[in-house]
């Protein structure tokens, strides 16, 4: 993805390297320098901007060295965590961050926790790999003429796969099953999410009730025959493996 500037919003630079902002810094400076009769005032507020920024003068000369302002990296995570000019976000990067991989460590044990208890709720429902389910769908069914028909019918759809990757105690009713429709196995069906029972845990199930929140999390499929199926989860995913998680910063 290309970077964006917050100054102007155009892409393939940043805002310390915008050259709108260079520019406005030197007609500024520029002015500047005409009302102090011509002479170049390097403590000028705009001037001593734009020195700072290029290492130049407004006429273009080289200032001394050590004029223009070292650039510090800071670490993107930090800055998100504790804020732009927080003194934890320098002197490293994201990807050495003590503090992101403390975050992926925290995290992984987290999910570790959670999919153990999720794998004793999906055996004990029947949900899994293979599982039989009906619903009702909306899409372009053959309709009687020999053409298709934008309507809603009820399905029998069977359970192929399952994302296990974004399964963990984040999934937050994220689409992650796969379905074939029995009838018309080469309908493109769109993924679904888990049931609620399966993926939430007690905690989760009372804290939807509580918020009121349970109307928008229902599940609008009808399990009929079960399974349970073990069989696809990767080696190392109850572990805290195979884990793809949304980064805070």
């Amino acid at each position: 993805m290309a970077r964006h500037c917050t100054e102007c919003w155009g892409q393939g630079h940043n805002k310390r390297t915008c050259p709108r902002l260079t520019e406005r810094y030197h007609r500024y400076a520029k002015t500047e320098t005409e009302e102090n009769e011509g002479i170049v005032n390097p403590d000028g507020y705009w001037t001593k901007h734009y020195i700072q920024r290029t290492g130049n003068y407004p006429d273009g000369s080289k200032a001394p060295a050590g004029a223009r302002r070292k650039q510090k990296r800071q670490c993107t995570w930090c800055k998100g965590e504790f804020g732009e000019y927080a003194e934890e976000g320098y002197d490293h990067n994201r990807r050495t961050c003590k503090y992101r991989k403390a975050w992926h460590k925290d995290s992984t044990a987290q999910a570790s926790d959670w999919r153990s208890s999720f794998k004793q709720r999906m055996v004990a429902s029947g949900f899994g790999v293979g599982t039989l389910i009906k619903t009702n769908q909306y899409d372009y069914y053959p309709d009687e003429q020999g053409g298709k028909r934008w309507e809603k019918q009820e399905r029998l759809l069977i359970i192929t796969n399952i994302s296990w990757e974004h399964v963990h105690h984040d999934t937050n009713r994220s689409r992650v099953v796969f379905v074939k429709d029995v009838g018309l196995p080469s309908r493109s069906c769109s993924t679904l999410c888990l049931p609620r029972a399966v993926e939430w845990t007690a905690e989760q199930e009372a804290d939807a009730h509580e918020r009121g929140g349970m109307r928008y999390t229902k599940e609008d499929y009808e399990v009929l025959a079960m399974s349970g199926s073990l069989a696809t989860i990767p080696e190392g995913w109850e572990d805290g493996e195979c884990l793809e998680l949304s980064e805070p910063y």
